[in-house]
């Protein structure tokens, strides 16, 4: 499978926030993140600093 791995940076670098996500969906100033279980994880104030589709991540970094 194919699922991706979601990290926060904070000031102690970077942060996991959400496994084995299966889909994101945009939302005003954030994101939505299912993982494989159907658990729903919202980030908030947040903007994507880059994807790694072969690494299987997705790092984050709050906005302001």
């Amino acid at each position: 499978m194919c699922e991706t791995d979601v990290y926060i940076i904070d000031t102690d670098g970077e942060k996991l926030f959400a496994k084995e996500v299966a889909s994101m969906s945009p939302k005003q100033n954030g994101y939505i993140f299912v993982d494989i279980y159907g658990r729903k994880y919202e980030a908030d104030s947040v903007e994507i600093v880059y994807i790694d589709f072969i690494g299987h991540r997705v790092i984050l970094r709050r906005l302001g």
